[in-house]
């Protein structure tokens, strides 16, 4: 058999479609996953969002987020003297979104998250609260189990 340039093209062509049906097959297979599933209404109230961390930017002390193996708990520390009265704690991990934990604050100085529902490695926290007086913060941290 003579190998010419349509026989060449032709093998070209062919090696081609099938890496590209086997990286369409491949990416079919993982499931994609957001780190924000509402992340266009995140969007839409940034500058809100950029003014509760300016308030936690300007506190003396900043909150304080850490794993604490002998209790196996996950304690999340207010700055002394704030009582968050409202607002949200949020576990989550980039690998995935089913593995998210979302804790309410109502009137506490000390949250403690219980450890055994958490995998082992890098988690992110984020916490959005309103201390006593009324004022929106908005503070990130990370903790590894």
């Amino acid at each position: 058999m003579k190998f010419n340039w349509g026989t060449g093209i032709t093998i070209f062509f062919i090696i081609f479609a099938a890496s590209m049906i086997t990286l369409v097959v491949a990416t079919a297979r993982h499931p994609p996953q957001m780190m924000q599933k509402d992340y266009y209404a995140l969007d839409l109230n940034y500058q809100a969002h950029l003014e509760k961390k300016q308030n936690t930017a300007n506190l003396q002390t900043l909150p304080n987020a850490q794993f604490v193996a002998s209790q196996n708990t996950v304690q999340v520390k207010f700055p002394e003297g704030m009582i968050a009265t409202s607002g949200t704690v949020k576990c989550y991990r980039s690998a995935t979104t089913k593995e998210d934990i979302l804790v309410p604050l109502n009137n506490i100085a000390t949250l403690d998250i219980p450890g055994q529902s958490l995998t082992s490695g890098r988690w992110h926290l984020e916490a959005d609260w309103q201390d006593q007086h009324g004022t929106p913060y908005f503070w990130e941290s990370t903790f590894i189990k």
